[in-house]
């Protein structure tokens, strides 16, 4: 990290450079982003904007290191990954404090987060010093049939702001652990967080070149390099339009795209009102609802319909919003503007189709930025809805009642994307045979969507928008990783 300056740009903590092969690329003509904390606006860093040349350099650095992390064996990176995890650890409390002046999230969801990636290394840690090969039954008696597990070589990783610490930790951590090296894209909007990852990778010991990061703009940087011919796969995180242009733009190699959801929890009419709203509560409203498996969408049997409206709105009264550095803010700014007009779109369409604001549903006054949004229920939603068939990715919780369970499943189906889901019973015979029906990748029974344990394979149902590939814990490793079936002569004696 670079000293303060002074002047009109006091607040500046740092400047995030392209570092290719270890080495920051720092140069005078180079072009730079600002950072601005979405809670007060101030400057809080300068991000380089990677050129083609940059790309073109963290590619050709990464192939010469691929062989050195292959060469390692997975328990001399599984040594390096337990030692990343501790230096994140030792450093936990400054890149929680940058990660929530950069992303807006409350400090003490930032610290959550960071415990979250310490445990993610550890976890592909010990994972990856226990893969063995895989001996097959042969038909021909002399010769033996070995499976393993390789890198594919260089891994390009496209990573968004709304989780800055565990969200490239999953591609990274589990990267690393197969022995491919990395060319990583950060999102330009939180790219302090990526320079303190960075930084313990390299600290941990891994080569210079395992992990080469390229910062700015997805429509630039992030398509030239996905579309570059010397990676060797990819893994990308973010929104269902630009992963598709990432999936063409890298097609015939192997990808890893989670692409987000619109999420439906269906509340029977058998779950108490109050324990309900208190469940739905972090689903909705946790980081802003700036989460992929937020619940956005609440389909209540219609008995319970107007009570649980209520207790929703009674959850909403005791959020606190409020400075990401205050102890008492329980929610803080949304992270940028494109976000904060999204929900007001989704908002304006619904209300215009018929349905009716709760409570909330407009920015909030008084503070430093336009980014702080009311947290809002919405009743009324339906299928013609903008809020129905898209992501919000804001601080909202649309309700729309069904009459039966076979409705409650037609509605939690009725759109492209089909990531995470809840049912929330106290029948959990009921919940499975719901569940069974739901087109998503998780459907969790007695919790609402958003709820994931990070070792759990996460990804978007076949057939819907919300991606390609699983997340999580070993899944993660076999996704990074290609299958090499090598036949040999059997061994005599």
């Amino acid at each position: 990290m670079t000293a303060q300056v002074t002047g009109e740009e006091a607040h500046v903590t740092s400047y995030v450079p392209v570092t290719v092969g270890g080495t920051a690329l720092v140069e005078d003509d180079r072009a730079s982003m600002e950072v601005r904390s979405p809670a007060t606006g101030e400057l809080v860093a300068r991000c380089a904007v990677a050129e083609e040349r940059d790309v073109d350099a963290a590619i050709a650095a990464a192939q010469g290191e691929v062989a050195t992390l292959t060469g390692m064996g997975p328990r001399q990176r599984g040594k390096l990954l337990f030692a990343v995890a501790d230096r994140l650890e030792a450093e936990a409390e400054p890149i929680a404090s940058d990660l929530s002046a950069e992303q807006g999230k409350p400090l003490t969801e930032a610290r959550g987060e960071v415990a979250v990636a310490v445990e993610m290394w550890r976890d592909a840690a010990e994972l990856v010093r226990h893969l063995t090969d895989e001996l097959l039954p042969s038909d021909v008696p002399d010769r033996e049939i070995r499976v393993s597990r390789r890198p594919h070589g260089v891994l390009a990783v496209i990573t968004p702001w709304n989780f800055p610490a565990t969200i490239p930790t999953e591609y990274l951590a589990a990267g690393l652990a197969a022995g491919n090296a990395i060319v990583w894209k950060p999102s330009e909007l939180t790219p302090v967080t990526a320079e303190h990852l960075r930084r313990c990778i390299a600290e941990a010991g891994f080569p210079p070149a395992s992990v080469n990061v390229v910062p700015g703009p997805g429509g630039s940087v992030g398509a030239t390099l996905t579309s570059h011919p010397g990676i060797d796969a990819v893994g990308f995180t973010g929104s269902p339009q630009t992963g598709h242009a990432v999936a063409r733009a890298a097609a015939g190699r192997p990808q890893l795209l989670e692409l987000g959801g619109n999420n439906a929890t269906i509340v029977l009419e058998d779950v108490d009102v109050e324990a309900a709203a208190e469940q739905l509560h972090p689903a909705c409203f946790a980081n802003a609802g700036q989460i992929c498996s937020s619940t956005e969408r609440i389909i209540v049997r219609r008995e319970l319909h107007d009570d649980l409206v209520d207790a929703l709105a009674a959850v909403t009264d005791r959020i606190r919003l409020g400075a990401p550095d205050d102890p008492e803010t329980t929610m803080g700014p949304l992270n940028n503007r494109p976000t904060l007009e999204k929900v007001e779109r989704h908002l304006a369409d619904a209300t215009d189709h018929g349905a009716r604001i709760v409570t909330g549903g407009r920015r909030a006054e008084g503070f430093p930025t336009e980014l702080y949004f009311e947290p809002t229920v919405v009743t009324g939603l339906t299928p013609q809805m903008l809020a129905f068939r898209e992501e919000t990715f804001g601080p909202v919780a649309f309700v729309t009642a069904c009459d039966d369970d076979e409705q409650a499943v037609e509605l939690a189906n009725d759109h492209d994307l089909g990531l995470i889901s809840g049912v929330m019973t106290d029948d959990p015979q009921r919940g499975r045979r719901l569940a069974e029906r739901i087109e998503a990748g998780i459907v969790n029974v007695g919790d609402p969507a958003t709820v994931w344990q990070p070792h759990t394979p996460f990804g978007g149902a076949s057939g819907r928008r919300s991606g390609v590939g699983r997340l999580g814990g070993r899944y993660t490793i076999e996704a990074l990783t290609q299958l090499r079936t090598i036949v040999t002569p059997r061994p005599s004696g």
